[in-house]
């Protein structure tokens, strides 16, 4: 059970050797475990029913908790909706066609599933679900169901949230539905920061994982780059030249204050957060080049980490914060390198190609996301923090800025096409290439994805 205290104007693939659970192949005479391997990709995805949720309401005559049909237009469906968008995004599930179900969504919250009726039409798993408005407040109950063993996965859920939050409590059920039939945290319930632009403008924007709610944060006229999130989601670092000069600046989503992090003389760029929250790595240019730093965010102290007279930038902390990858061209073209926190032990990790750079610790450390350039082209590529396995998952002209989903299973990134940039996300696979939801006419870059939000 949860309860969300959260509010959005506050705020202002495959997996590996994951377990599908309560899930089975029709074809199957008993329970198996269907095991993802993630080296494989391109598995055919898992059919599951969500129907509408239900209203439930109070009748007006003896206050009893009766259930009411969904409209079409009501909260119940919208709710299921974004649910089933969110699992179908994930490329590891298929929400079959409502219009298919012998068995409707009243039915299927009083009296359970007849699960012979789902198994007719190929699902494999089922989720009845109710939503029950109290005051400004909304409760939403689901269960998920395992269609060919006939039984409940798990226990029942509950989530309780302020009505505006509609859309947050429909990404927390994703989240619990994703987690309960692979055996991993889900990534629905996060935000998106990016570099919104239209015409000659930029600003910095935020905006559901899905691309729903987006905030415009910034409308300033200076130039803003390279947001990032803090851990715990409630903060982010961004370049702005509003001061002239590239300034980083700390944003307190809750509050709106701002606070300059970096105004040291010369290049202030690349900011990067400590998974402890309390430190961020940075790239300044004061002592002559470009060079790596550590700033204490409560004592203020600068410690630098390298000492070369080639371009050291886009620092990036491993999810123990032990270690640092970052980008250098100390060998004569941009290159990735790993080193201790304290700057020790620097390490090369690429030597594939002329051009690898913008490198992204996975939150599960198992691998580096980064932009490999070569014959024209800049693609998001993968590499283990050891400097092996390196795998191209993308294939476009120009890809770039890589951040992990907070699960370290989907990369998101921008590509310009003409003159257009847009989000994409792809999978651990090289499969599941799929465009962020931006309009038309809006272009977005210098993606930052956060971690979840309750």
């Amino acid at each position: 059970m949860g309860q969300l205290g959260f509010t959005y104007r506050r705020l202002g693939w495959a997996i590996i050797g994951v377990i599908l659970g309560g899930l089975l192949l029709a074809s199957a005479p008993a329970r198996a475990e269907l095991v993802i391997d993630i080296e494989k990709g391109g598995l055919d995805p898992v059919p599951i029913a969500i129907p509408s949720f239900v209203d439930w309401r109070k009748r007006p005559s003896d206050g009893k908790m009766v259930v009411h049909t969904s409209r079409s237009d009501g909260i119940g469906q919208r709710i299921s909706d974004v649910v089933m968008a969110d699992l179908e995004r994930s490329g590891l599930f298929k929400a079959l066609n409502r219009d298919a179900f012998l068995q409707d969504s009243v039915s299927l919250w009083e009296s359970g599933p007849r699960y012979r009726d789902w198994r007719l039409v190929g699902a494999e798993g089922v989720v009845s679900g109710a939503v029950r408005a109290k005051g400004t407040k909304l409760e939403v109950d689901f269960y998920l169901h395992d269609v060919h063993q006939g039984s409940l996965i798990g226990t029942g859920v509950h989530f309780s949230a302020p009505a505006k939050d509609w859309r947050h409590v429909a990404h927390r059920v994703a989240d619990k539905i994703y987690a309960r039939l692979t055996g991993e945290k889900g990534y629905f319930t996060s935000r998106i920061a990016f570099v919104a632009e239209k015409g000659k403008h930029k600003w910095l924007s935020l905006m559901d994982q899905d691309g729903a709610n987006r905030i415009d944060l910034t409308r300033r006229k200076s130039l803003v780059l390279t947001p990032s999130f803090s851990p715990n989601g409630e903060h982010l670092f961004y370049l702005s030249y509003e001061t002239g000069e590239p300034r980083i600046f700390r944003w307190d989503l809750y509050s709106g204050r701002r606070v300059i992090q970096g105004n040291y003389p010369g290049l202030n760029s690349a900011p990067s957060w400590a998974p402890d929250g309390k430190r961020m790595a940075l790239t300044l240019s004061k002592d002559g080049n470009p060079e790596i730093y550590l700033k204490d965010l409560a004592t203020k102290k600068l410690t630098r980490l390298t000492f070369n007279s080639a371009i050291d930038t886009s620092p990036s902390w491993s999810p123990d914060g032990r270690q640092i990858v970052f980008n250098s061209d100390r060998g004569g073209s941009p290159q990735l390198y790993t080193m201790k926190a304290d700057g020790s032990s620097v390490r090369r990790i690429t030597f594939e190609g002329s051009y690898n750079a913008a490198p992204a610790w996975s939150p599960r450390g198992d691998l580096i996301a980064f932009v490999k350039g070569g014959g024209g082209k800049f693609r998001i590529g993968v590499i283990t923090p050891e400097g092996k396995r390196m795998r191209v998952l993308t294939d476009s002209w120009m890809d770039e800025s890589p951040t992990w989903s907070p699960n370290g299973r989907v990369i998101l990134f921008s590509r310009q096409r003409g003159d257009h940039t847009k989000l994409y996300t792809i999978d651990l696979t090289g499969h599941n290439e799929r465009s962020v939801n931006l309009s038309k006419d809006l272009n977005g870059s210098d993606p930052s994805w956060s971690p979840l939000i309750r």
